[in-house]
């Protein structure tokens, strides 16, 4: 049989302890450092950094919070709890968000950056003149793998064609902030604030063909805007993103961790 003794843990006069000094004097007590929390607030805000170009934040509207390049949506785009204030809410086939064919178009430096939440995989940020076939022009597919790794597809007016990726397991239905970013010849993958992938990267970013860009589908999805009848197996996103950003410069790493800490709020 187990041993029901009750162990006392009544403390007695003699055990515990007396804040009282003996001289009869108030307790010491350590004000709080008010200087170092400003210190730290202002180290918070210099981190964050300039602002976006364009911004869509998802605050029940498709406008840019930044500038007017104002998207679309275009079937069921709903608008749900977001990272901050609200996000979009994308679900599944012919719902999607438009970004004008303004947005994206890069000659050096930038950073595109977002909050996503799924359980699922998909489409999170697309923009291509096509798909299989015909020449892809300039632009980028991001995505979320059904392992959930963050991949990017990235086409320059340079030579080539590259994709990177993070570790799996970005699809558990948590906010995770992503970002890709351009530093002189190095493209670099930032997710949660470390980096996880880099490349070497040449030609600008400008498309020609003037392709829009797309939250919630790219080019190679069955039945995407602007789909030639090619398809590499992508599917339509469901899930909330927030916060789509677009930087005519490079975040530095200092930055995108501070946007992944929740310290960049709006």
């Amino acid at each position: 049989m187990a041993d029901t003794t009750t162990t006392d843990t009544t403390t007695t006069d003699s055990d515990a302890t007396d804040a009282t000094p003996a001289d009869g004097a108030a307790p010491d007590v350590t004000a709080p450092d008010v200087g170092a929390a400003d210190d730290r607030a202002a180290s918070d805000a210099t981190a964050c950094g300039e602002g976006p170009l364009t911004l869509y934040r998802g605050e029940g509207t498709t406008l840019d919070s930044a500038g007017d390049q104002h998207a679309a949506a275009t079937g069921e785009v709903a608008y749900v709890e977001g990272r901050f204030g609200q996000g979009f809410s994308i679900n599944g086939p012919r719902n999607f968000v438009t970004i004008p064919p303004t947005v994206g178009n890069f000659d050096g430096d930038f950073t595109i950056a977002l909050w996503f939440k799924t359980r699922y995989w998909g489409v999170m940020l697309g923009r291509r003149a096509g798909c299989w076939s015909v020449p892809p022009y300039t632009g980028q597919d991001f995505d979320l793998t059904p392992e959930g790794y963050v991949a990017v597809e990235v086409f320059t007016s340079g030579p080539g064609y590259f994709s990177v990726h993070s570790p799996p397991g970005f699809n558990d239905n948590a906010w995770h902030h992503a970002a890709m970013v351009r530093r002189g010849d190095v493209f670099e993958l930032v997710v949660d604030g470390s980096s996880t992938a880099t490349h070497a990267i040449s030609g600008d970013f400008v498309d020609p063909t003037r392709s829009p860009s797309y939250l919630g589908v790219g080019r190679c999805t069955p039945g995407a805007p602007g789909n030639n009848g090619t398809h590499d197996g992508r599917t339509w996103y469901t899930g909330a993103l927030d916060e789509v950003a677009y930087y005519n410069r490079a975040l530095s790493p200092d930055e995108l961790m501070a946007q992944a800490r929740g310290l960049c709020a709006p």
